[in-house]
């Protein structure tokens, strides 16, 4: 029996777990999920839900409306400006193994930024470093996450 409960963590077939967030560490039911949302005490992996503000022109060609030139050219030195600042400010925590940012436009997953650092402790000193500062006018939400592989990170 514990065999097969171990095989099924995470998966569709667990009734008890919520594999969205198991696997992206987001889920689009959020506390009205009727799974559980296994939130772990540490990880070397954080989210930023909501961290990085898209702008309009990369939400409406995300949606796959016709944008100008000039506005998807705007959007991409904002995001290249967004991406530098952060990654600076979070490498002076630890070293970084991966930072990514979600490019889904779902509720649950648009802006979100996750971090890997090299070890547990790295993103324990970026938690305690970041706790209660601002970024573009609003308080950094960070929670450690489940995800470690970010290939299966997307949610689809």
């Amino acid at each position: 029996m514990a065999e097969r409960l171990a095989k099924i963590f995470g998966t569709e077939e667990d009734k008890v777990n919520c594999p969205f967030y198991f696997k992206i560490g987001a889920c689009r039911h959020g506390e009205t999920c009727t799974r559980i949302h296994n939130k772990p005490p540490v990880s070397q992996t954080m989210v930023f839900p909501h961290l990085y503000d898209n702008p309009p022109a990369a939400i409406a060609f995300a949606d796959g409306l016709n944008v100008p030139q000039e506005s998807l050219v705007e959007a991409v030195n904002h995001f290249e400006d967004f991406y530098e600042e952060v990654f600076s400010e979070l490498a002076k925590f630890g070293e970084l193994e991966e930072v990514v940012v979600a490019d889904n436009i779902g509720e649950h997953m648009i802006g979100n930024v996750y971090v890997k650092y090299q070890g547990e402790d790295q993103a324990m000193a970026a938690m305690q470093g970041l706790l209660g500062r601002y970024y573009a006018g609003k308080v950094i939400v960070a929670e450690f996450s489940p995800v470690t592989d970010f290939r299966e990170a997307k949610c689809r």
